[in-house]
């Protein structure tokens, strides 16, 4: 593979930093200094994209209803369009960061958000009106949906997230998040076919742990980053909050890592005498 700088995605823009999922977070993690911005997106009623990670709003003026059920009117002002989150990054000329944008869909609730090509047309759509396209990449759990942003606009890369029960299938169950994809028990030779640009697996268990915990096991492990790389997969795993943690994955060469904690992140890379990302400061 050829060489490509760390990437370092501040998650939701830097979530243990800054409020998630805001102008606020993004702006203070373009000026601390990261490679990418980590968010996710839902669709209102009248086909806006808004930067949320739950699918629904929680509080006396949304009634805790689905954010796709309301209109951007009945959203919090602090939850932003993604077309603001573009103007921001204009604003402040910040052309190298890139958006790594995870599409929220649920496969166990379909019936409760839009299908599929909907969901990804739409924001395609909005990707390209904002000028975002070669900038961005999709991520998701579920393959279906990264077949079909391949479908919508092949320009775009596609991470597929991954964690081991997302991959628990059977002859007689088989995953809601393949859609009908026969996929390899190997998932990685199956990532690679379908054209992904990477994989973002969960570092390892218990989630809030690291590999000084006893009882941590790892799930990002070498033999992982190897096998991706030898079919052309960049690893990202997610969301890496703990140093040891961190100087660990980057020690076994996975290509970047999506944290809470950008400025320990930063820390890190510089240890290991890799570039850090500029600052895009106000």
């Amino acid at each position: 593979m050829s060489p490509a700088p760390f990437d370092l995605q501040a998650h939701r823009g830097g979530a243990g930093l800054w409020p998630e999922n805001t102008l606020e977070a993004f702006g203070r993690a373009l000026a601390l200094g990261v490679s990418t911005l980590e968010l996710d997106v839902h669709l209102t009623a009248e086909d806006d994209v808004v930067v949320s990670h739950d699918p629904s709003v929680h509080g006396r003026l949304a009634d805790a209803r689905r954010i796709r059920e309301l209109t951007r009117a009945d959203l919090p002002p602090t939850m932003p369009l993604l077309r603001q989150v573009a103007a921001l990054l204009d604003e402040r000329d910040a052309d190298p960061v890139r958006v790594n944008l995870e599409i929220k869909y649920d496969a166990l609730d379909a019936a409760g958000l839009t299908t599929r090509a909907a969901f990804v047309a739409t924001v395609v759509e909005a990707l390209r009106i904002d000028g975002l396209v070669g900038r961005t990449s999709i991520q998701c759990f579920d393959w279906g949906v990264l077949a079909r942003v391949a479908e919508a606009e092949p320009a775009l890369e596609r991470n597929l997230l991954v964690s081991p029960k997302y991959l628990r299938s059977t002859a007689d169950h088989p995953s809601p998040w393949f859609d009908g994809l026969d996929v390899d028990a190997d998932f990685v030779r199956t990532a690679a076919a379908e054209g992904f640009t990477a994989i973002s697996p969960i570092h390892g268990s218990p989630y809030l742990s690291g590999v000084d915990d006893p009882g941590y096991r790892p799930y990002a492990t070498q033999a992982l980053v190897d096998e991706a790389h030898a079919a052309g997969l960049r690893v990202v795993p997610y969301v890496v909050d703990d140093v040891a943690t961190m100087r660990h994955l980057v020690q076994i060469g996975v290509d970047g890592l999506i944290t809470n904690h950008p400025e320990r992140l930063r820390e890190v890379v510089a240890e290991a005498g890799l570039p850090l990302p500029d600052r895009f400061p106000r």
